[in-house]
């Protein structure tokens, strides 16, 4: 087993999640080494920004003590809200030529002071195109990031506060498709759209061949705009809401039938409990229904734009994950409104966790970008 170099860091708005993998070269694939995860108060983070850095800062001691890692080297992740991603065709150069100029020739490109972010690529393919004249010319299709440098500078303080070394920056969107993917290039070109739903946001990103094709993010419409709008429904505090919301979810709480004696079964007089939905639940349901309404419309318009703009493109499934989509109902709701087959991604992207893994973390879907950081390093 050769342990990776980085713990990948996930820095969330319910929690900072850290997970270790290591490459078995017998198996040909990764395992998860060590994982561990600890939550955080609300407000500490908001749509990727550190609110409260003090206690981000003791929340990641927490996570070491509890995760045990080898190193204290770490690949964290900008949240995609804070991330401009553009797909650009630019003149091809020598890998070390073509990065010196990117900021020259992207400078018209990005909406964005080019002297205050950070910018980087990734390199999709080499094309050869006609130019117009009638020659033969050589281009990098590339897929832009590009972030505020403040952004990055300030998680990275959080990071080092903690007594750790971070040493790369990525986007939650490439760390979701390398989990998805499970580290390695798929052997086929299928196209797949992956559906994050977060406390905060929720991330479409859609990949063929492990290549990122299209990616957007939509803040302020995760698991805890549902939880507000069942507060402010129910005028309850939002600790209360989220309890509600957990146990009543989608479709309300599973009805409680009274038993029916054995002498009436066959009575034609007989007739089954009617059993109603209590005016909370009945409240929580609609908010939460109109929360679901959003959500999947916004996934439904970001697969039509990307279909709208590769009319031939088949996408063959949608892989849904984060928290927020656990919610009772929801993966249904989400089944039977979109034409594509819909699964859950395996909190454990189908690798071998180790038992201590397996046994804390069974149910933490939240894990998912961690991994795919950890890949990323």
């Amino acid at each position: 087993m050769a342990a990776t170099a980085l713990v990948g860091v996930d820095i969330g708005a319910s929690g900072v999640r850290g997970v270790e993998v290591s490459w078995d070269k017998r198996l040909g694939k990764y395992a998860i080494r060590r994982a561990a995860s600890v939550d955080l108060p609300r407000g500490s983070v908001r749509n990727g920004v550190v609110i409260d850095s003090d206690t981000v800062v003791a929340a990641l001691r927490q996570l070491w003590r509890k995760g045990r890692f080898s190193t204290r080297k770490v690949a964290f992740g900008v949240a995609d809200g804070n991330v401009l991603t553009r797909q650009l065709d630019l003149p091809w150069m020598p890998p070390q030529d073509f990065r010196a100029a990117l900021r020259y020739q992207v400078a018209d490109a990005l909406p964005v002071d080019l002297a205050t972010v950070q910018l980087d690529y990734h390199l999709l393919e080499e094309q050869q195109r006609t130019d117009e004249h009638g020659q033969p010319v050589d281009v990098n299709r590339i897929l832009i990031a590009a972030t505020s440098t403040d952004i990055v500078l300030a998680e990275a303080e959080v990071v080092q506060r903690a007594r750790l070394q971070p040493v790369i920056a990525d986007t939650t969107a490439f760390a979701l498709i390398r989990a998805a993917c499970r580290g390695q290039v798929p052997d086929d070109q299928a196209v797949h759209a992956i559906a994050d739903l977060g406390a905060d946001q929720l991330t479409v990103a859609i990949h063929q061949g492990g290549q990122p094709r299209f990616i957007r993010t939509i803040s302020n419409l995760g698991g805890d705009a549902a939880t507000i709008g069942v507060a402010e429904r129910l005028r309850v505090p939002a600790e209360q809401a989220e309890s509600i919301k957990r146990e009543c979810g989608l479709n309300g709480p599973a009805p409680v039938v009274a038993a029916i004696a054995e002498s009436s079964v066959f009575s034609e007089s007989a007739t089954p409990h009617a059993s109603t939905m209590n005016p909370r639940s009945a409240a929580t349901v609609e908010s939460l229904g109109a929360w679901a309404t959003r959500v999947i419309g916004e996934i439904r318009n970001s697969l039509d734009y990307f279909q709208a703009s590769a009319p031939s493109t088949v996408i063959a499934d949608l892989t849904v994950s984060g928290r927020a989509a656990l919610l009772d109902g929801m993966v249904e709701r989400i089944a039977t409104q979109l034409p594509l087959p819909v699964r859950v991604m395996d909190p454990f992207l189908g690798l071998s966790p180790s038992r201590k893994v397996a046994k804390q973390l069974v149910s933490d879907s939240c894990l998912v970008v961690a991994a795919g950081l950890a890949m990323g390093g």
